[in-house]
């Protein structure tokens, strides 16, 4: 089957993944969902399969460990290939270059990869119907037995796994429990807490106390990075649903509202804009990144932010290893008094955007092996293969739990550093992530702070706008192109608002540009492919 380049310039904001340029098979709807003929069909009796086809994948998942050369080195990659008796010849994009590049780069490329696994779930119509990858809807019930069952057991990765016309095409990377989805939040200094004769921090006044207290002491300022893990940030307390980055949510009428264009957002901005005045927020706000919050915390010039568990796990490895007193805690998400809830905290959608899919070049005849294959992780065996690694060597199983070896927790490398060496859920992957890993991961204290974070807010985490709904190409052309724009205005606008180059008496001009830039048209049409997304 020869490839025809199709014009399929597509920009979705919201999406992690982008199509530019990318390459269409000439195969239609029905021969991409046709089930292998039987002759050629595997003769599956379970794992490791016997068979010496060879298929080939292409990601930007599952890259091997630092710590070696290449995935013919990797533990991992070498062992699920014994464990499935399925060998994969692994692409991933080259180190240092940009990965939606790399991926548009990929499906113009002549000859597609037998898998692809990258972040497209939210394009997947679009690939389906340019004949890119393949509808597996008649083939997962019968070549992917414990994938659909986990779907069927599951509402809602069920229809997220498929198209609003009803077609499925790919396995998804899911986490076993929510908690897993809140994995950043506010944390201080608890040495600094004590030194101050100060509580754990719960109201906006008790954070009021708390930042003078620090910069008064310490010369310390609330460091906080204008990324997507300060989206909401601290707004839930004013009720409100983002800070500098532009954030669609849904409203309890299940309406689609954009976060910067509330009066809660306002007042929330307001009082960020009455913390920078009076000199305790860190002036490098508009610049600084994970990186240089780091630097800010070891040089003793933060006492408290909010960010990433793994961030927090890294503060307080950093202070055992230098001598220094500093001890990090977790706090929970501020509210306007006590008793009250945040509207929201930070939460991930549990439907993760990457998801694996088998092209259209996959040969019929290895089709199933490729089903047989992203299968796996599904299975009681691959569950635990892809979060722990190899019982006995990896981990041992105490009443009922998987826990990790000597191997792991006591490595050289670190135990972070030997998980993603034994096992592919360290980060994302496929299946399911276990909670156990998770949490054996982290730094108890870390463990401690999830819970705080997580515990009692679940339900301030429907305001999500999912990751799997998804809109026409001219949707996209259409909503892309407004959503763009102002994504770039709000995010200008929040800083200076924070900063106070521009008054908060100017917000009517600031809601009429938005108006002008087409803000309506954009809400109508991410709420038209919501409402499709229910209806599934």
């Amino acid at each position: 089957m020869k490839k025809k380049l199709v014009s399929c310039f597509l920009v979705m904001a919201m999406a992690v993944s982008t199509l530019a340029g990318c390459g269409a098979k000439n195969t239609n709807s029905s021969e991409a969902s046709s089930v292998p003929a039987q002759e050629e069909a595997l003769e599956f009796t379970g794992y490791p399969i016997n068979t010496e086809q060879q298929l080939t994948l292409w990601t930007n998942q599952i890259k091997p460990s630092s710590t070696i050369s290449n995935w013919k080195e990797s533990p991992f990659h070498t062992g699920l290939a014994e464990k499935t008796g399925i060998d994969i010849d692994y692409t991933f994009p080259t180190s240092g270059t940009d990965e939606k590049q790399a991926f548009n780069l990929m499906l113009s490329n002549e000859e597609l990869p037998d898998i692809i696994w990258y972040s497209f779930a939210a394009d997947a119509e679009s690939l389906l119907e340019d004949g890119i990858i393949r509808d597996l809807t008649d083939l997962l019930p019968k070549y992917a037995p414990n994938y659909w069952k986990f779907l069927q057991e599951n509402p809602l990765y069920y229809k997220s796994m498929m198209t609003d016309s009803g077609k499925f095409f790919g396995f998804g990377f899911f986490r076993e429990d929510l908690w897993q989805t809140a994995y950043a939040g506010p944390m201080v200094r608890k040495d600094w807490l004590d030194e101050c004769g100060l509580p754990i921090p719960e109201t906006i006044e008790d954070w009021e106390i708390t930042l003078k207290a620090f910069k008064d002491k310490y010369d310390a300022r609330l460091v906080f990075c204008n990324d997507g893990i300060m989206n909401p940030g601290l707004a839930g307390a004013f009720g409100a649903y983002g800070t500098s980055e532009m954030r669609l949510y849904i409203d309890e009428d299940g309406k689609v509202q954009l976060a910067q264009a509330r009066d809660e957002w306002k007042n929330y901005i307001s009082w960020l804009h009455k913390l920078n005045q009076e000199g305790l927020i860190d002036p490098d706000i508009v610049t600084i990144d994970g990186a240089g919050l780091k630097t800010k915390v070891t040089n003793d010039k933060c006492g408290i932010t909010l960010y990433m568990m793994s961030t927090m796990d890294t503060f307080i490895q950093d202070a055992k290893a230098n001598g220094s007193p500093a001890k990090w805690v977790g706090c929970p998400y501020p509210v306007m008094n006590k008793g009250d809830k945040p509207s929201a905290i930070f939460y991930e959608d549990p439907v993760v955007n990457t998801v694996a899919g088998i092209s259209t070049n996959c040969p019929e005849e290895k089709v199933e092996l490729a089903l047989r294959w992203l299968d796996y992780p599904f299975s009681e065996e691959g569950f635990y293969y892809w979060s722990f690694g190899t019982e006995g060597d990896t981990y041992t199983m105490e009443n009922g739990e998987a826990v990790f070896t000597d191997k792991i927790t006591k490595n050289e490398l670190g135990t972070g550093e030997a998980i993603k060496l034994y096992t592919g859920t360290y980060g994302w992957g496929l299946g399911v992530q276990a909670l156990g890993m998770v949490r054996q991961k982290l730094n108890p204290e870390v463990v401690k702070a999830g819970d705080t974070w997580y515990e009692g807010n679940g339900d301030t985490c429907n305001w999500v706008y999912p990751n799997s709904v998804t809109m026409t190409p001219d949707e996209i052309t259409e909503s892309s192109t407004i959503y763009n724009a102002m994504s770039t205005y709000v995010k200008e606008m929040a800083i200076k608002f924070i900063t106070g180059e521009e008054s908060l008496d100017n917000w009517d001009n600031y809601i009429n540009t938005l108006n002008d830039m087409g803000m309506e048209k954009m809400l109508e049409i991410r709420q038209a492919a919501y409402d499709r997304y229910l209806a599934r």
